[in-house]
């Protein structure tokens, strides 16, 4: 099963996307959190990313929000209800990812 979901900033210049892809093989499964540019309305190159956690792993659709903070200058990926990572698209700089198995993230979101 793969899963994804996205979001677009209201700008229309940039979105987070996140991808979990488990391949032929549970096992080989990768999950990542992208920031995108966004070109002429269109997904555009990558900015940077966030590998989140590799391996098999119960999650739906229904577990997993990317959306952007109120200000618009942040994109968070909220997995079970907890911010799992983010961009900060102001400062440049970007938090969480390289989770195991049962590590909980702790990542402040205002």
């Amino acid at each position: 099963m793969d899963l994804f979901d996205s979001a677009m900033r209201a700008k229309g210049d940039l979105a987070g996307a996140f991808e979990y892809d488990e391949a032929d093989n549970p096992t080989n499964a990768t999950a990542y959190f992208y920031l995108y540019r966004i070109e002429d309305g269109r997904v555009g190159s990558v900015i940077d990313a966030i590998h989140i956690r590799s391996g098999d792993w119960a999650i739906t659709e229904a577990d997993i929000s990317v959306r952007w903070d109120k200000d618009e200058r942040r994109v968070g990926l909220f997995i079970f209800g907890a911010l799992w990572a983010t961009f900060d698209t102001a400062m440049g700089t970007k938090h969480g990812g390289g989770y195991g198995k049962d590590f909980q993230p702790d990542i402040p979101w205002s």
